[in-house]
């Protein structure tokens, strides 16, 4: 507590200089525990606009903005508002829940289990230990529900124009679910339409084994990967959201890419919590949407049937924050999740396509009165197709679904842990090719895109165990659930699609879902 002292009461000089001196001594402890914010009072109160790194402190840019009092925001009672800003924060372990801070920064003291911790936009989350190490504090947090934070606010962003370009990469290098094996079993007979990817319950392992059992007393020759096989890199641009995945080990080769274009993005946002009905309004649209494109190779170079199989979550993420938000330090963040299933026949195998679909709209998900809605652009344009690209050699049926969803949240917290509205684009698809040596060669090719939107934070199963046993590791008795806040809406179809050329001689699907022109 900072004290405030009257010159005017002193006696004599000595005794006004010695109450100077003490002044300014206290002055500067109260800086020390009070570092100044960049996000100054005009910017929070101004038109709510994106942050750029030439707008923020180094600190703030490595680990998130502090929260500013505002009248129109009001916390929860178990809401421990450390001070000192990102300033007084020493580190964020490599895992992504663990924060290092200054054991002197104000009201760092009344942080215990089961109080919610907020220190930055980043820096929050339910506090599931807390522990002493010299002068600084190591604090534990576990996810939470934006309704945690906050008891009531307000919040209106009007198509704000975001640069995803300018968004700030943060990576976590022992996240744990960067890799999730696959135990569900995949078909080598021929790829399976390409599915939505659920919110969790992902719980697999990924083989690669023969076609037929080993003899009797002969060594098992199924290969097991690990992350280690497998590069995930996502990226964003000014116009696009996308992800690079790649694997050459033991023989199997993939390359592949998805990428969602946006053309000059806008951002609109409405969210209004009351203390009596926790979340009234949750609402998220994302105009700009210009088109998707996905291409893959596929390769073995080994005899063998390859039954691949695993979800994989980048340990880097994209944050842009937001200024003028009733100083609340939200941010955009852009999350993904990428799932891959593979078939592949014999020795030699390749299967390769490209595709790219143009579409122009918005995406819109809204929650009110309890009801979520959902829009998307329903008119499209094949540019490439998937199935008249299609090419590949095989003695046999091969085939490949692989699954992209961007989440686009705005609200608080980092990596799993982010949590507010959010809207999940997920876009997928599933391609085969018989044998090359056949009377009737045939490429067939599905594309499913569906929209979603939700209230909360979404960890899947398995990722929620493995961040469990991180936390048994270190003595800490609480767990973390997979899923918090509003049941999400139920997926949109955009576009369902399946065409297939060649002996198969099937061109459209009935059950087509969007208005198509251009070939299939």
């Amino acid at each position: 507590m900072c004290v405030q002292v009257n010159l005017g009461s002193a006696n004599s000089a000595a005794r006004a200089l010695t109450v100077l001196l003490a002044a300014i001594a206290l002055l500067a402890g109260c800086h020390k525990m009070s570092p100044p914010n960049s996000l100054t009072a005009h910017r929070a109160n101004g038109t709510p606009h994106q942050l750029t790194k030439g707008d923020l402190s180094v600190a703030e840019q490595k680990y998130g903005v502090a929260p500013i009092p505002d009248p129109s925001v009001t916390y929860q009672p178990d809401v421990i508002l450390v001070g000192g800003g990102p300033e007084a924060i020493r580190e964020l372990s490599p895992n992504g829940f663990i924060w290092i801070i200054d054991g002197s920064a104000p009201r760092a003291n009344e942080l215990i289990p089961g109080k919610i911790f907020f220190m930055t936009g980043r820096a929050v989350g339910r506090v599931l230990d807390v522990r002493n190490d010299g002068g600084n504090l190591v604090v534990t947090v576990g996810p939470v529900e934006l309704t945690d934070v906050i008891r009531e606010a307000h919040i209106h962003v009007e198509a704000m124009p975001v640069n995803f370009g300018d968004a700030l990469a943060y990576t976590s290098p022992d996240l744990p679910g960067q890799f999730v094996p696959l135990t569900r079993a995949v078909g080598a007979a021929a790829a399976t339409p390409a599915s939505y990817v659920g919110h969790s319950g992902w719980r697999f392992e990924k083989t690669l084994a023969t076609t037929a059992p080993p003899a009797a007393g002969a060594a098992s020759p199924t290969r097991n990967y690990n992350e280690k096989n497998f590069k995930t890199t996502p990226y964003v641009s000014p116009s696009s959201i996308g992800i690079k995945v790649s694997v050459d080990d033991d023989g199997f080769k993939l390359a592949t890419q998805a990428v969602l274009h946006l053309s000059a993005p806008r951002l609109k946002v409405d969210i209004d919590i009351t203390p009596t009905g926790g979340v009234e309004t949750a609402a998220l649209v994302l105009t700009g949407a210009a088109g998707l494109n996905w291409d893959f190779t596929m390769g073995s170079a080994k005899t063998m049937t390859a039954a691949v199989a695993a979800l994989l979550q980048p340990n880097t993420d994209f944050s842009i924050p937001i200024a003028a938000v009733g100083g609340i330090p939200l941010a955009i963040t852009v999350r993904q999740r990428f799932l891959i299933q593979t078939a592949l026949a014999v020795k030699n195998s390749t299967l390769s396509a490209n595709g790219g679909y143009t579409f122009n709209g918005a995406f819109k998900v809204g929650y009110l009165h309890k009801y979520w809605t959902a829009e998307a652009p329903n008119d499209y344009t094949t540019e490439q197709s998937m199935t008249k690209t299609g090419a590949g050699v095989s003695l046999g049926i091969q085939g490949l679904d692989l699954s992209d969803t961007v989440r686009v949240f705005v609200g608080l917290g980092a990596f799993g842990f982010a949590t507010g509205p959010y809207l999940s684009f997920n876009s997928s698809i599933g391609a085969f090719r018989n044998s090359s040596i056949g009377m009737l060669q045939c490429n067939g090719a599905t594309l499913v895109v569906k929209l979603s939107g939700g209230v909360g934070y979404v960890i899947p199963k398995s990722v929620t165990d493995l961040v469990n046993s991180v936390l048994r590791a270190l003595n800490i008795k609480y767990e973390i659930t997979g899923e918090g806040g509003l049941s999400p809406s139920k997926p949109l179809t955009v576009i369902e699609k399946t065409s297939q050329i060649g002996g198969c001689n099937v061109d459209k699907d009935p059950s087509e879902t969007g208005t198509v022109r251009g070939g299939p």
